[in-house]
């Protein structure tokens, strides 16, 4: 029986987690993938934490999936002096498009302004703090305050129902893909997604200077959600990224919109990632609420690829704890999700193939099939048989390490990169007894291997095979 974690856990770096040690110890945790948030520090140190990442990974012999997360084109208001600012029930609080007199709070955003009108809510920080528009000229927007709270500098600004046009790529963007296009990341994501344009103009600019890089759409807005299925369609992954789409959205629908996603980019066949306060008071407590571990077990059984933790590895006080804490509850909970068997879209031949794969794992076949083993040259079928989420682990062998760095955000698959024979395919006995040895399957496993014509050529999967390790 195996024993893999077959959900992948992204973790963000941060202070807490910087270190050559830290990232050892995170992979070792269950970490699958490490993202690195644009948002927080300099072009420069996350080059530098990207190669310190990937050189733990190789010295690990691991393969590690690396994220670039892009800012995005952000609202912050601004304080005057970067002071705290207490705010009352029902006080008015007057925000300015710029310091010019005895403003206290800015917006410096002209096109909040022409958006906005009386009786909308406006949002900072994440919606905790509430007020609503009670007037608005095109330089000052007049609020009340509807909770006791402060404001903070730099705290982000939500519209929630409004379509803010905003460019898709801030001059940040530009130059964290400037800087980074030459270290090998697996994934960039596009945060504030709202069409395929915002995909497609990313792409360009990736492809600008020299960047293979997938792209993985970040959900965050009502936009984004009207125009979801081309956006799936753009994209070659997706987060759902809840800390600004829970605010965007009625709170009670957000749920329901997690659940479609998933479900969607699975039909898709794209990874898919569920983001954002899944442990959050493990920023500062050994153990998370009840409530959390419940989400982070629904999110499995809903059938995500990936669980990512933000502020709880990059700064929190357990981030260690966390990973493992997630990748216990992630394990526990993925052997009671029932497989999909429903028939995905497409006649093409690997996707007949990824179902007679899953049905001969699922079958009553003795001895029960352990693992299944596929050759891939672009990790396609890989992700085929993912969406399925069978109950065994995945081993996607293949001789290009992007190919492998690529699938490590895929459900129950476990890259490896081997060398492969060359020519027409001669049967894999010696491949299965190199992945023996690295102990990926153990003697007298029954072993699913899915394979093509072709060692190497992509587009040639067409066979399966059941053989003993």
């Amino acid at each position: 029986m195996h024993t893999y974690k077959l959900t992948k856990i992204v973790t963000t770096i941060g202070p807490a987690t910087e270190t050559p040690e830290m990232m050892g110890r995170l992979i070792d945790a269950g970490a699958n993938i490490f993202r690195f948030n644009t948002k927080h520090s300099t072009p420069e140190w996350h080059d530098e934490h990207i190669k310190m990442a990937q050189k733990v990974a190789d010295e690990k012999g691991v393969t590690l999936g690396i994220l670039l997360d892009l800012q995005g084109p952000e609202i912050r208001l601004e304080t005057k002096d970067k002071a705290d600012i207490p705010v009352k029930t029902g006080q008015e609080l007057s925000i300015g498009l710029s310091f010019t007199g005895d403003e206290q709070l800015i917006i410096p955003h002209s096109v909040v302004f022409g958006l906005l009108k009386k009786g909308d809510d406006l949002l900072i920080d994440d919606g905790f703090v509430e007020t609503e528009v009670m007037a608005v000229t095109d330089k000052t927007i007049v609020v009340k305050i509807k909770n006791d709270s402060v404001i903070k500098h730099r705290k982000g600004v939500n519209l929630p129902g409004k379509d803010v046009d905003f460019p898709s790529l801030i001059d940040n963007d530009i130059a964290q893909i400037e800087k980074n296009a030459r270290n090998k990341v697996d994934y960039v994501g596009l945060s504030f997604v709202r069409s395929a344009a915002d995909i497609k103009l990313l792409r360009a600019e990736m492809e600008k200077r020299g960047m293979k890089s997938k792209i993985v759409a970040k959900i965050e807005s009502q936009p984004a959600l009207d125009r979801i299925d081309e956006i799936i369609k753009a994209a070659d992954a997706v987060m759902v990224a809840r800390g600004d789409l829970g605010v965007e959205v009625p709170i009670e629908q957000l749920a329901y919109w997690q659940k479609t996603i998933i479900e969607k980019c699975r039909y898709a066949n794209k990874p898919v990632i569920t983001a954002t306060q899944m442990l959050e008071s493990m920023i500062k407590n050994p153990r998370p609420t009840r409530a959390e571990a419940t989400d982070v077990a629904h999110a499995v059984m809903d059938g995500t690829d990936a669980i990512m933790l933000s502020a709880e590895s990059a700064g929190g006080a357990y981030p260690i704890r966390s990973v493992e804490t997630m990748a216990r509850i992630a394990k526990w909970n993925e052997k009671l999700r029932p497989v999909d068997a429903a028939r995905y879209a497409g006649s093409d031949a690997t996707t007949i193939i990824a179902e007679a794969a899953m049905q001969v794992a699922t079958s009553a076949l003795k001895p029960k099939i352990d693992a299944i083993i596929v050759f891939t040259e672009s990790g396609f079928t890989a992700h085929a048989i993912s969406r399925y989420r069978l109950p065994v682990p995945v081993i996607a062998v293949t001789e290009k390490k992007e190919t492998a760095e690529a699938m490590s955000i895929g459900y129950g698959i476990t890259p490896v990169v081997a060398e492969l024979p060359s020519g027409d395919y001669i049967g894999a006995d010696e491949v299965i007894k190199s992945l023996r040895v690295a102990d990926y399957v153990h003697a007298g496993d029954t072993i699913l291997v899915i394979h093509g014509q072709h060692w190497k050529k992509s587009g040639t999967t067409n066979a399966l095979a059941i053989m003993t390790a």
